[in-house]
């Protein structure tokens, strides 16, 4: 029988709080409940330390007010921090994806991962082509400072935490069932940040995420006509990336939810630029809906009840730790038993002399059996080590401008016709690009394309300035629009290899703690 459990996610305006089954193949949801944000108690999903007492009375009061008692909670947690990155895997069993994803996270992230908790989200396996039985894995990292401050307010309510999500998850799990043959598009619109995610046939095909902060940004207001143009510009974007590598599967809707999907100009703004079928997203498919909550707008509770169907596991942990400290008890009685059985035991037999001498002259026979097994793991060892030494002898030979070629070749695929490249200057670890388009829209569209490219560490704009004539005044182009040059910095993604040699001594004890196991 399914347990029930809440799911919240706090917003920057309001808190949806949504009752509903958890670890069920079709779950129910009980209760959908909304209560304001008090504010400043959120910033970009970080909970403030200083606003969480006020946070939790206005849960707690309103989990009173509608006679919820469940004791069980699960967060989703937005936040425009949270960094991402889409890998492909071997084609291993699913439960070893996670020991693959730990043993090369480094290689994913270039952050301090003792600040980060990593978890993932699998996206699909490959049943054709060159990467046949391999994964595609979408890996996540969070802040700990994040993920604690949602502990610290489970536990000032009095609530069990069972998992803590991922919206990127929460936004897929609730709208995969509503994508068909043909793919749709989710859009979930929140004061600080949009989610833009694509799904066909029940599969993710990309994600982003869309940062403009409506109410302040430097802190100078930012209205909601300008957050409007703003995401719908960067839907466009994602439409037309979409379609340029997926022209046999257009988008066949676009779904809008969260408290942004209230706003009416949002979506008007959304049909007349994209002139595509929008809607709020009314329904989540795989769920029943019970009479407590027939009437609320799902497409407002749509992540929180997607949290609440599958969860990505930033805290799956906590409830286990919560199982086993609960038979702490039992165990301690249960060894005290076993003591006193020991003792009843051995006070009235004792072990022959013989038996121990038997036991004896048999590990000693083991222990010549196993020794053919010290030689070959010692012939392992070695050849790892050669083998380390001939990557580290074929690293030194390539060449330095590698990584140059990479990001040309890069440059070539994705950089769109109309951007003119006015000057550029590059060395072994990075470049001065400087361009010329059409407009200040454009300009942010291409720098989002480099900051996606796979062969750069980073992309930083240094300038970016309209045409101007001899009098200062900007030149305009007949259409009425204006010519803009920005300059941006590009530090390549430089691969350093390790010496074999300096790993010799790591080998060599290795050896030798193998040989005082044998004897």
């Amino acid at each position: 029988m399914a347990k029930r459990m809440l799911s919240i996610e706090v917003g920057c305006s309001a808190t949806k709080i949504v009752e509903m089954d958890y670890q069920s193949k079709k779950p129910r949801v009980y209760r959908c409940v909304d209560v304001k944000t008090p504010e400043g108690a959120v910033r970009d999903g970080y909970l403030n330390p200083e606003k969480m007492e006020v946070l939790k009375d206005a849960v707690k009061e309103a989990l009173k007010a509608n006679k919820i008692r469940t004791k069980r909670v699960l967060f989703t947690v937005f936040s425009g921090k949270i960094i991402t990155r889409e890998i492909v895997l071997p084609g291993v069993k699913t439960h070893q994806i996670n020991a693959i994803i730990e043993s090369n996270v480094t290689e994913y992230f270039p952050i301090e991962l003792s600040d980060y908790k990593i978890t993932h989200m699998h996206i699909s396996t490959f049943r054709e082509g060159e990467n046949v039985g391999k994964h595609k894995v979408l890996v996540i990292a969070a802040e700990k400072v994040l993920i604690e401050g949602y502990e610290k307010l489970a536990e000032q309510l009095g609530l069990n935490i069972v998992d803590i999500d991922y919206a990127g998850n929460s936004v897929f799990q609730a709208t995969k069932q509503s994508a068909g043959a043909e793919a749709i598009m989710a859009v979930k619109v929140e004061g600080e940040n949009a989610l833009v995610t694509i799904i066909r046939q029940g599969t993710m095909v990309m994600q982003r995420t869309v940062n403009y902060n409506i109410g302040y940004q430097d802190d100078e207001p930012v209205s909601m006509d300008d957050a409007a143009r703003v995401l719908v510009g960067t839907v466009l974007r994602v439409i037309d990336f979409y379609v340029s590598n997926n022209e046999d599967n257009r988008i066949e809707q676009i779904y809008i939810m969260g408290d942004g999907s209230k706003e009416s100009m949002i979506l008007d703004m959304m049909v007349e630029q994209t002139q595509l079928p929008c809607r709020v997203l009314d329904t989540v498919r795989g769920t029943v809906i019970g009479k407590k909550a027939e009437f609320v707008p799902l497409n407002v509770f749509a992540a929180a009840i997607g949290a609440g169907i599958s969860s990505v596991g930033f805290d799956a942990d906590k409830e286990k730790e919560r199982h086993e400290t609960n038979y702490v008890s039992a165990s301690v009685l249960m060894i005290l038993f076993f003591i006193v059985m020991t003792g009843a035991l051995l006070s009235f037999a004792l072990i022959p002399y013989n038996s121990a001498l038997m036991e004896q002259k048999d590990l000693e026979k083991k222990q010549q059996q196993y020794e053919p097994a010290r030689v070959v793991h010692d012939q392992y060892l070695g050849m790892k080590q050669l083998l380390s030494k001939v990557r580290y002898g074929h690293a030194l030979t390539e060449r330095s401008n590698d990584s140059i070629l990479d990001f040309l070749s890069e440059l070539e695929d994705k950089m769109p016709a109309d951007v003119e490249f006015t000057e550029f200057v590059s060395d072994d670890e990075q470049c001065v690009i400087t361009m010329r388009v059409a407009d200040k829209e454009t300009a942010a569209g291409v720098i989002e394309i480099f900051r996606d490219f796979e062969s750069l560490l980073s992309v930083t704009v240094e300038s970016i300035t309209e045409e101007k004539d001899g009098d200062g005044k900007d030149i305009s182009e007949e259409d009425g629009s204006s010519t803009i040059y920005f300059t941006i910095n590009c530090v390549y993604v430089v691969t350093e290899y390790e010496d074999p040699a300096l790993a010799a001594t790591e080998v060599s004890d290795e050896s030798a703690a193998a040989a005082e196991s044998v004897e």
